[in-house]
């Protein structure tokens, strides 16, 4: 009984191969035996190369069971057809292993896709992810790569996922060449509103021309070549006490020294300061001076006495009072380390440069919900003295884009790609894991490209970073270089089961007579292990869906997108606004001799002081009476002095 239910298992694992494989011997013997049929009758010397009417190619393939009984009934045609059989099957397995060296899955691992004992994680194959993505040569959408020589890519009308990206890259992984640049055709062919982070500024240089050619509004916030930038006031976009908040964290949040955790106590004591002064700044001045530069000033210029004396003035019902009470709880000499700390956090409003780049807006947060729009943040990669600028930009471009859908449709229109590559350098934004999670209702999305997992994990500790990625319906690995990353790859692809052999052998003089036991059985495995991706083929990425299997993809470069011969690079300093041109604003210290008034000047200016003072009267006076006193000793004619003469 035991070997008939083992056989009986046996068979119905066994049941569809069995009917392929016979199916495919008759018709392989259907397919080839006229031929051979043929080729034999016109061998024949009895028939002169020719072919009788009985072996007409048609009249064969046309009476299948006629063929089928001049196999059987000639034993002559089993070699040969059997022998086309066998290469045949034996080029078709050779096509199949091909095929999984191609896809970069041959790892000599048996995948038990029918066996979930362990685990059930395996790889997408291209029929599955036709029910899910866009495959082809023009597609609709967000490309991610290329199966089999087709671009695919998630549409932009998908409802099954959201439009949020992860993209892990180590550097040299292709981040910009692979994807950056490709989405971003894709999103000008549609005509979608992009904000882009450029830590380089390569892809300003890259994109701007084309950009504008394609009908947008083209915008650069340059923190690292200022010149070159449109102007932008940060307390243009402080409407009101909320607003003041989100300003004051932001710049608190991306002002403290690498590594450090800060003291809560000065921090709170500071931020309080900050709140107050912008809320001072925006009620109490006039516009043309509500900026950052006006608002250092009053930092800089008054110590605690002199602040009390200007905040004490404010009604009780200002908005700048409460934060400033709070702030002035503190003794006196606490309270000037806050004045102190404060101005070193914000001592870049010193720079001409700085307060010239932030003294009024050209560019307008809203735009891009509105009309196509394409905004490039320029930040440093080598230093993070602009980040609170930069943090700034971004937290109040979510907040405007989030209240003018709520104020309209519920939507910007058209929608809003932020492609913020080297995520982890552009400042901490605050609450951006809430925001990254509610915006996409409003047809705000984010691209998020970092390089590894410990990157993100120090620009937003306490489990933010995994609450990012987690929002992020997307994740599309290009390739890393570290452990962690890897480990955290391997996690996500998860377990699946596979097949276990072991072959045992007896020893000594028995085993000459053993011949070896053979046994399989099934067991869990990484998909991948974590040394498999740090050797993952640099040609080959792996895109991972929400709730779907990973997908192996290959890397598609953008040059093969139509768009990308609009191309039209540029340097950074072809462009140059109107308020820089031309303009210097570097400090140039005097030299001493530039204190020295000419000569002649001042002859002039001695000339005047005497006339005006009634010097030369007086001069002529004491003349006149000195030559009285000569004519009565000398008898000779007087002569008055010039006032020429009395300076030569």
């Amino acid at each position: 009984m035991n070997i008939l239910n083992i056989l009986k298992k046996a068979f119905k694992k066994s049941t569809r191969k069995i009917i392929y494989t016979v199916l495919y011997i008759f018709s392989m013997i259907y397919a080839t035996t006229p031929a051979i049929l043929v080729t034999k009758n016109m061998l024949d010397p009895k028939n002169k190369g020719k072919i009788t009417e009985v072996l007409k190619y048609n009249e064969l393939y046309k009476k299948p069971f006629t063929t089928l009984k001049y196999f059987f009934i000639n034993p002559s045609l089993w070699l040969s057809v059997f022998s086309i059989i066998i290469i045949a099957a034996i080029l078709i397995v050779i096509i199949v292993f091909l095929n999984k060296e191609k896809q970069g899955i041959n790892n000599n691992v048996k995948y038990l896709k029918d066996n979930g004992t362990h685990g059930t994680a395996n790889w997408m194959d291209e029929e599955e992810s036709k029910q899910l993505l866009n495959i082809g040569n023009r597609v609709d959408g967000i490309i991610y790569g290329a199966l089999n020589g087709k671009n695919v890519a998630l549409p932009f009308d998908t409802w099954k996922f959201n439009k949020n990206v992860a993209i892990f890259g180590a550097p040299g992984t292709g981040k910009s060449r692979f994807y950056l640049r490709t989405v971003v055709c894709q999103l000008v062919q549609n005509k979608k509103s992009i904000v882009i982070t450029d830590p380089k500024g390569e892809l300003m240089r890259d994109l701007k021309v084309f950009l504008e050619s394609q009908g947008y509004d083209v915008k650069v916030f340059n923190l690292v070549n200022m010149k070159n930038s449109h102007r932008w006031n940060p307390l243009n976009e402080v409407a009101d006490d909320l607003s003041a908040q989100v300003f004051s964290q932001t710049i608190i949040d991306n002002t403290k020294p690498v590594g450090s955790k800060g003291d809560e106590f000065w921090e709170k004591g500071e931020q309080n300061l900050l709140k107050a002064l912008t809320l001072y700044v925006i009620y109490e001045l006039p516009e043309s001076e509500r900026n950052l530069r006006e608002m250092y000033s009053l930092l800089a210029g008054k110590d605690v006495k002199e602040m009390d004396r200007l905040f004490s003035a404010l009604p009780g019902d200002h908005p700048a009072k409460q934060p400033y009470k709070l702030f002035s709880q503190s003794a006196d000499n606490v309270r000037s380390g806050m004045i102190i700390g404060l101005g070193t956090r914000l001592q870049v409003f010193q720079n001409q440069l700085v307060q010239a780049l932030t003294e009024t807006s050209d560019i307008d947060l809203t735009a891009p919900a509105k009309k196509p729009c394409a905004y490039f943040c320029i930040t440093s990669d080598m230093t993070s003295t602009f980040d609170f600028l930069s943090g700034l930009f971004f937290s109040f471009l979510f907040i405007n884009l989030v209240n003018y859908a709520d104020l309209h449709s519920g939507k910007c229109d058209p929608e809003v790609y932020f492609m913020l590559d080297e995520f982890p350098n552009i400042a901490s934004i605050p609450d951006f894991q809430k925001k990254i999670s509610t915006m996409r209702s409003r047809g705000v999305h984010c691209h998020v490209i970092f390089q590894n997992i410990a990157q993100l994990q120090n620009r937003y500790p306490n489990f933010g970073w995994s609450e990012i990625i987690g929002n992020c319906d997307s994740k599309l690995f290009l390739g890393c270089t570290d452990l962690l990353t890897a480990e955290f790859v391997s996690k996500l692809l998860g377990i699946t089961t596979v097949e276990d052999s072991s072959n045992s052998k007896s020893g000594g003089l028995e085993g000459l007579f053993d011949f070896g036991k053979n046994t399989t059985r099934a067991t869990k495995r990484n998909l991948l292990n974590p040394d498999e991706i740090l050797q993952f083929p640099t040609d080959k990425e792996i895109l991972m869906l929400k709730g779907q299997k990973p997908l192996i993809l290959d890397k598609r470069s953008y040059e093969f997108h139509p768009l990308s011969k609009n191309f039209r690079p540029i340097e950074i300093t072809d462009f140059e606004p109107e308020w820089s041109k031309g303009k210097d604003f570097s400090y140039h210290k005097k030299s001493p001799i530039d204190d020295i008034e000419p000569i002649s000047s001042i002859n002039k200016d001695i000339e005047n002081m005497i006339k005006n003072s009634n010097i030369e009267d007086m001069i002529k006076n004491e003349k006149t009476t000195s030559t009285k006193k000569t004519n009565k000793k000398s008898n000779k004619n007087s002569n008055q002095i010039s006032l020429n003469d009395f300076f030569n």
